[in-house]
């Protein structure tokens, strides 16, 4: 497996290391990591100024430094002792992109900035433009991530689409990223059905369902909607349960990861430049309430 980590300078970059270094079955078996540190352009009138040669050699000195200051805070190469490194600059999304489907990444590893949706954009503007042009799947870390020392939980959230589907699909393709016999359950939030009312009174012969009626039609909808990513799963021989919950889902779906699951995988249709346009509300409120880290993937 071919994972890309983004670093920079910042404290995220020292957490996410971390975080990695804490669970070596997420890395997959065999992994090919490699930590880039992508270096902003300057503007043509300083290359001319200085030279071109000279600019590149501080963009290299400086990507350099990043990864000599990682290694004196987390250790890292005497644990991922084949990770390559590399400076890159230029535009960082354009390049972190390029590089994705240059090396042939099966995946990115990012940290998540853990704002809120009205606060701003919740992966920060490299994160979001990377979901919005490349389909690399994505693990989105936040600073309280943590993942047990054994059995992974992983949620699967699902919403009748097929990018439900999608993300089972990555799943099975790459069951070592979630350690030895992880437990994983599809995860469907419908909303709160209203109890039986009386007739409407604009038109009195409408029929009304009873409530065993209006809790089997969603159930209905619940098994439609799980049922696809369920057999996957049970076709490769798999344990896997399915898990309703109703509600919001913006505050149902946060409150059950954090308190159920160690991993969350999600789809997600990409498009447009910002996150709500990549991502979607319901996401963008999983992503900034939920501690656990989150498997985006792109359809």
């Amino acid at each position: 497996m071919r994972i890309l980590v983004p670093v920079d300078e910042s404290s995220q970059s020292c957490r996410l290391i971390h975080f990695l270094l804490e669970r070596d079955s997420l890395l997959g078996t065999d992994p090919e990591i490699e930590l880039v540190n992508v270096q902003y352009s300057v503007p043509e009138s300083l290359i001319r100024l200085f030279g071109l040669n000279e600019v590149k050699k501080y963009y290299q000195d400086t990507g350099v430094n990043v990864f000599e200051d990682l290694q004196k805070q987390t250790g890292f190469r005497s644990k991922l002792r084949t990770a390559t490194e590399r400076v890159m600059y230029g535009d960082v999304v354009k390049m972190l992109a390029e590089e994705a489907e240059a090396s042939k990444a099966d995946l990115i590893v990012m940290g998540a900035r853990g704002l809120s949706p009205v606060q701003g954009l919740i992966f920060g503007s490299v994160s979001n433009g990377l979901l919005a042009r490349t389909h690399v799947p994505m693990l989105v870390v936040r600073d309280e991530s943590k993942l047990p020392e054994k059995k992974m939980r992983v949620g699967i959230l699902v919403d009748g689409s097929a990018y439900g589907a999608a993300a089972a699909n990555y799943v099975l393709e790459h069951l070592e990223l979630f350690g030895e016999d992880p437990e994983f359950t599809v995860v469907h939030c419908a909303e709160p059905v209203p109890d039986p009312i009386t007739p409407n009174p604009v038109n009195p012969m409408m029929p009304v369902l009873s409530r065993e009626e209006i809790d089997e039609e969603q159930q209905t909808r619940f098994h439609e909607a799980v049922q696809p990513v369920l057999d996957p799963f049970e076709v490769a021989g798999l344990s896997v349960r399915a898990q309703l919950l109703v509600g919001e889902a913006d505050l149902e779906l946060p409150r059950f990861a954090n308190g159920n699951l160690d991993l969350i995988v999600m789809g997600s249709h990409g498009r447009g430049n910002f996150t709500a346009a990549v991502l979607g509300s319901t996401a963008m409120h999983i992503a900034a309430e939920t501690k656990v880290p989150m498997l985006v993937i792109r359809k």
